[in-house]
């Protein structure tokens, strides 16, 4: 069975020399020796958790069944046959994957059973944000080195500072909506394409009054950020499925293209961090990002400059293509649904926002107006529901604990699945449908739900958490928060939304669905729409 599980692998261009063939050849005998003398412990429940493990290959585990760019939807699958917790074999490490509620709950939480984050799973996310695969927010245990960065970067992110950005938020919105109105209801616009320049733009201006002015430019340079990350990004994914390309890039596809990328890349956060030290001492009222992780440098002296520009990189790469396709996949589903697009005009035009023909251009949005939107809210927590961007994210046990009803040994790697989890038939009633409703009596705050017994707040269940939960949850959600709804609010107000037909409707994007780092779309078509300017109707 091992011979044609490794043969399988190198057909599908994970492994392309000969030296490679020889060295996994030789890795995989001697695992395969490993195994043969391993013990099982016999207090842990291993062998009894169900789960495709059953049928895995020797050595290579489930990885086959994975390899493919929707492998999202084979968790799911699996989630649906074998339930809540099941077990694989990833390679030759025993991995469960968890959506039961209750699980769930203890994982993402701080008491028993609570896990940190598999370093080792984000090895490649590091060599992307410094030459030396520095550690980070994301990536980093939860060490002391952790714990002051999280507490001076969340004062950035705090409901007041944020308030502050909006005006520049909302500037730079107003920029793509006026950009969007010259092109005209005839272009057939990529929305995501759209999202992910206002986002980096947002990120550079409120983080380090930085502007990469991506939204003004038709065709961004080759060596842009905006071009840039994409491409790190298909190399961080390319890295995890095959730990052998960084030793050897020359002899992967496209593996000189994915490193120089990451070069190029960790040059930007460098300008960043030269840019953040050249400003001297802060001014004691200034708590931007850029001002905060300064001062980490100033008070914390045992934390290398290495780690701050980690920090740095970090940021782009959990804010950039999330924030982005969080807003275009919201979009495709406005588009496409039908009903929900009139029910956000009727909603927006009760508050005057709505742009009508003949009448005077409606008021600016404020920033009082984005808790006064319930079914635009309601409409994303559906989408993020629905098309999680981080749909998977990977947690490690730190000692011999329990996993549900199961006994697992330390350093068994926990996988907990967002679209599987927030699209299971075990979790959601009708979860493959867009309903909005469903929304509407949580509180518009609570980003955090148990839709098995209706309740907010992840105590005792969780079903639906998009920015994460606990102590490792997305400390810049409220900047992406803010942002997403800011530029619904402004694109629905100003334009009817129409799907292309190019698209091939609602099944025709569905089906291009691709988990690279993010869930978004396979190909260069992107989610293109043709928008319509309510104005002029």
């Amino acid at each position: 069975m091992a011979a044609p599980a490794l043969q399988s692998l190198i057909s599908l261009g994970q492994f392309s020399s000969l030296t490679e063939q020889v060295l996994v050849a030789a890795i995989a005998a001697l695992l395969v020796a490993v195994l043969i003398n391993l013990r099982r412990k016999p207090q842990f429940d291993l062998d009894k958790i169900p789960g495709p493990w059953t049928h895995a290959y020797p050595v290579v585990g489930n990885i086959l069944e994975c390899l493919r760019p929707d492998f999202h939807r084979k968790l799911l699958d699996w989630a649906n046959q074998y339930g809540g917790i099941y077990r694989l074999k990833f390679l030759w490490q025993d991995a469960l994957v968890v959506s039961d509620p209750a699980a769930l709950a203890a994982i993402m939480g701080r008491g028993e059973g609570a896990m940190d984050k598999a370093a080792l799973v984000y090895a490649p996310i590091n060599r992307m944000c410094t030459p030396h695969g520095d550690a980070n927010l994301l990536t980093s245990a939860a060490d002391e080195s952790w714990k002051a960065i999280r507490k001076a970067v969340a004062v950035s992110f705090s409901m007041q500072n944020i308030r502050k950005k909006f005006p520049l938020v909302l500037g730079r919105i107003n920029q793509l909506i006026a950009r969007l109105e010259a092109l005209g209801p005839d272009v057939a616009v990529d929305v995501d394409q759209a999202a992910l320049r206002v986002t980096l733009d947002v990120i550079g201006l409120a983080g380090f009054n930085h502007d990469y002015d991506c939204v003004s430019q038709d065709v961004p340079a080759y060596d842009h950020l905006i071009r840039v990350l994409p491409r790190c990004f298909t190399e961080v994914m390319l890295r995890i499925a095959n730990p052998l390309r960084e030793m050897f890039p020359g002899q992967h596809r496209n593996g000189p293209k994915g490193a120089a990328a990451f070069k190029m890349f960790q040059a930007e956060m460098g300008v960043l961090l030269r840019e953040l030290k050249q400003r001297g001492a802060p001014d004691p009222d200034d708590q931007d990002i850029a001002t905060q992780l300064c001062r980490v440098l100033q008070q914390h002296p045992d934390i290398p400059e290495s780690r701050v520009l980690s920090e740095i990189g970090i940021l782009f790469v959990e804010g950039f293509e999330t924030t982005g396709h969080t807003t275009s996949w919201t979009l495709f589903n406005i588009a496409s649904v039908p009903g929900v697009q009139a029910k956000i005009a009727e909603e927006l035009d009760c508050l005057g926002l709505l742009a009508k023909p003949g009448c005077p251009p409606p008021r600016e949005l404020e920033w009082e107006d984005l808790k006064q939107l319930p079914y635009l809210i309601a409409a994303t927590k559906e989408a993020m529901r629905m098309l999680p961007v981080v749909s998977v994210m990977g947690r490690v046990a730190g000692k011999d604990m329990s996993v549900g009803p199961y006994k697992v040994p330390a350093g068994t790697v926990v996988g907990t699945p967002l679209f599987a989890i927030q699209n299971s038939s075990h979790n959601w009633d009708r979860p493959e449908e867009f309903i909005p409703e469903r929304w509407l009596d949580v509180p518009v705050e609570s980003y955090v739900y148990d839709s098995t017994s209706h309740t907010s707040g992840g105590k005792r269940g969780i079903t639906f958490m998009p920015f994460s939960e606990g102590p490792r949850n997305c400390v810049g959600q409220s900047l992406a928060k803010m942002e997403v709804l800011s530029l619904l609010a402004k694109l629905c107000a100003n334009f009817e939304i129409a799907l292309a037909p190019e698209m091939g409707g609602r099944e025709g994007v569905r089906s291009r669905e691709s988990t690279h780092l993010t869930l978004q779309t396979a190909g260069t078509k992107g989610i293109r729409c043709h928008l319509h300017p309510r104005a002029r109707a």
